[in-house]
């Protein structure tokens, strides 16, 4: 690995550490289809369901074309080779729970002691955010690729941070896209 590439990785290592959420991220696409073919894309209209608010929709699509571009893709309104798509969900979810207790022991008699307490747990609800950005072929209208994220929402980031989180998810979505030929 050159060094640049290496560098890159540590970067975006060290600012996952510190300080974003988790990610989870996966992928899958039409193990027979052939990705070489593809130099065009445009976009296709949100889908019904998708939660994604307006400003963030804006920054994840402008990520999104960024990325396209730096990888040799160019938007075309006019017969793109496929249509890019993204889908927005944030959920309410509860993990684990945090407890606070109380004891008091009262002495018995001269070499011992009863304790008395009592505890209540309460469940930990966290913001999660989930995205799916599809690549169909225009064509045929099939389901070429298909790249999921999932993390923790931080819901106190300014403008750029969102900005930056977003950069890196993208990027870490589209690290496998186009899909490597079989070899």
């Amino acid at each position: 690995m050159d060094r640049r590439k290496w560098l890159g990785m540590l970067a975006f290592v060290l600012f996952i550490a510190a300080g974003c959420a988790p990610l989870t991220v996966d992928y899958d696409y039409d193990t027979t289809y052939d990705f070489a073919k593809l130099k065009t894309y445009d976009w296709l209209p949100s889908p019904p369901g998708d939660q994604m608010e307006e400003m963030t929709e804006k920054r994840f699509q402008g990520a999104l074309n960024t990325q396209l571009q730096a990888k040799g893709y160019n938007r075309s309104a006019e017969t793109p080779d496929f249509l890019l798509s993204m889908e927005g969900v944030k959920k309410t979810v509860q993990k684990g729970s945090t407890a606070v207790g109380a004891s008091v022991a009262v002495p018995v008699g001269s070499h011992g002691s009863v304790s008395l307490g009592g505890g209540k747990s309460k469940p930990r609800v966290k913001q999660e955010g989930e995205l799916t950005v599809l690549i169909t072929e225009r064509a045929s209208g099939s389901l070429l690729w298909k790249g999921m994220a999932a993390a923790e929402v931080k819901p106190k980031q300014s403008p750029e941070e969102q900005q930056q989180t977003i950069n890196a998810v993208i990027a870490e979505i589209l690290k496998n896209f186009p899909p490597k030929p079989a070899r």
